[in-house]
């Protein structure tokens, strides 16, 4: 006798064997129960979840000599010659190899015939998306009206190609993929029945490589009996099938925890000679990220597909990282899936993905960093300010800091900070150390640095440094060309206006080059202290720029002369080469 494979061994002959679909089966028999039998149906849904097989034994169903609670009997002649394919009232067509408008002519023409020998004629059309519109359209009237002997099924695993005309002349079922679970119920009880010894472990590899179809489930099994015999072991399975072990995913993990970027490479070469698919390899890392990521925020392993070995691994280790962390993983992770595809080494891909795993910091959430600055300006203020006399006193009422308001850069500025040469407290450092850490933006970091850790001049005379500003702006503006253009151009129609608590406060146009500048605040502090020598907070507004700038150029002998000396070749001259001076 020859082999028949499993997944046709076990095909199932009733509506009650129907794995997953119960949504389905239960509202077909209700039909057949109600004498409620339509016309037309269309099956939709993935691969191997039954939408061939239901529409066979529904044809059976209403075909049967003698149905057994509206189930078919598959005894009487009628469901064996159904069964055996024998039947010439139940025709299965390809919709692939005939999907031309003459073929569904042939179809309309034998619909008018009545059936032979079964009470109704069935048309089973698989792939029924595959049919030309020309062809669709054919069948529109025969199918909105057909002969009262006549049933369509239609089956297919793309239904967003089939015309709405179509659909709507259809009662449409949407079939589920199957839940692991259930695939392993029916995988157990095969084996069981074929004596074949299977751990539980494998019966989980085989269920989720199928990826809820039944059939593919089935086809997997066929394939590691064939390679194990009739005594299946997990390592057999893993080879059988080229799986990627779970263990090679918390390698993974426990890498980035250590830091440990050589054991990454190391890991990235066993996975090169061990031949596993890139792709298939990310796609698990992002699978075990997604675990973790539920175990922490859900503190449970409900929500996850794994063995429960596995599962009480995550909830052990739940601690190592942070919701942030892993969310920051799975971003490179799948950023990574999508672009090594067409990646030229893409060796070299998974080892910068492995190594920047390996080199992330830990996150800090804001709310903790906007304390640690309250914990920082209480402690400054208790101590009577940052000087070098007192900044390692500790603050009265103890060690212990707590503040509700939020600190300002106003108020920050106002406390001097220690020079370089002074002790800082371990307390203080620690908190500037996880201020520096937490942000990304190299922006925000120089902000922060330089509110909190540099020197900031006492400002003697304000107009004057005001005014080696404005002497220097041109210059600023230029050094933002290699920076950011449009910044250059908002400076260029830009001007200082006056400095107030360690503030210069610019003058602008428009709404347009305010933005501009108060985006680039980072940069143009650090320009001015550059060129100036010295740190102020920016602030920008609205003006008249031109009549400003003319008004201040009036009032400064300095910048009337600078003025002069650049409008005026002749004026440069004499001052160059000659030596001249303005009289006053």
């Amino acid at each position: 006798m020859t082999y028949l494979v499993t997944a046709r061994k076990w095909r199932p002959s009733k509506f009650s064997e129907v794995v997953g679909q119960e949504h389905v089966t239960a509202t077909l028999l209700n039909s057949l129960k109600l004498g409620r039998v339509a016309h037309a149906y269309i099956f939709a849904g993935p691969r191997g979840v039954g939408k061939t097989t239901v529409a066979r034994i529904l044809a059976k169903a209403i075909n049967c000599l003698n149905p057994q609670d509206y189930e078919p009997c598959n005894e009487c002649e009628m469901c064996l010659e159904i069964s055996n394919g024998r039947s010439i009232d139940i025709l299965e067509i390809d919709g692939a190899s005939n999907r031309g408008i003459d073929e569904v002519r042939d179809l309309r023409e034998s619909v008018r015939y009545t059936p032979t020998k079964a009470k109704y004629k069935v048309y089973i059309i698989d792939e029924v998306h595959m049919l030309t519109k020309e062809a669709f359209n054919a069948l529109l009237k025969t199918l909105e009206e057909p002969p009262p002997h006549i049933l369509f099924i239609f089956a297919t695993t793309e239904p967003h190609r089939v015309p709405s005309t179509i659909l709507s002349r259809c009662q449409r079922f949407d079939f589920r993929r199957i839940e692991i679970q259930k695939i392993i119920e029916r995988l157990k009880l095969i084996a069981q029945q074929d004596g074949v010894q299977i751990d539980e472990d494998s019966l989980f590899t085989i269920a989720k490589k199928a990826n809820g179809s039944l059939r593919d489930a089935l086809s997997i099994f066929d394939q590691v009996v064939s390679f194990c015999g009739e005594n299946i072991k997990f390592e057999d399975v893993i080879k059988a099938l080229n799986i990627i072990d779970q263990e090679v995913f918390f390698k993974v993990t426990d890498i980035v925890k250590q830091k440990n970027i050589k054991a990454g490479l190391e890991l990235i070469d066993e996975i090169v000679k061990l031949g596993y698919d890139f792709q298939e390899f990310l796609s698990g890392l992002s699978e075990h990220l997604r675990n973790f990521l539920v175990v922490i925020t859900t503190k449970s392993t409900e929500l996850i597909e794994a063995t429960e070995y596995y599962k009480s691994r995550y909830i052990s280790q739940v601690n190592d990282f942070s919701e942030a962390d892993i969310v920051r993983m799975l971003k490179i992770v799948n950023d990574a899936e999508i672009s090594i595809k067409w990646a030229p080494q893409p060796r070299l891909k998974l080892e910068m993905v492995i190594t920047q795993l390996a080199s992330l910091d830990s996150t800090v959430k804001i709310q903790e960093l906007i304390s640690k600055i309250e914990e920082l300006e209480k402690y400054l203020n208790s101590s009577g300010g940052a000087t070098p006399e007192n900044f390692n006193k500790p603050p009265k009422g103890g060690n212990k800091l707590n503040m509700t308001s939020t600190p300002t850069p106003q108020s920050i500025q106002q406390v001097k900070s220690p020079s370089k040469n002074d002790a800082i407290s371990l307390q203080s450092a620690d908190i500037i150390d996880d201020i520096n850490k937490l942000f990304d933006e190299p922006t925000e970091i120089y902000e922060t640095k330089t509110l909190i850790k540099n020197e900031t001049p006492e400002i003697i005379n304000p107009e004057k440094f005001l005014n080696l500003i404005r002497e220097k702006w041109e210059e600023i503006a230029n050094k933002a060309q290699n920076y950011n253009l449009n910044l250059t151009t908002a400076l260029k129609l830009s001007w200082p206006i006056e400095i107030k608590n360690f503030k210069l406060n610019i003058g602008t146009s428009n709404d347009l080059h305010l933005e501009w500048i108060k985006k680039n605040r980072g940069f143009l502090r650090e320009a001015i202290k550059e060129l100036c020598g010295f740190e102020l907070e920016i602030g920008v507004s609205i003006v008249d720029v031109e009549k400003l700038r003319e008004e201040i150029i009036q009032l400064s002998p300095d910048l009337k002369l600078k003025k002069l000396i650049n409008e005026s070749p002749f004026v440069k001259s004499l001052i160059q080469n000659l030596g001249a001076k303005p009289i006053d």
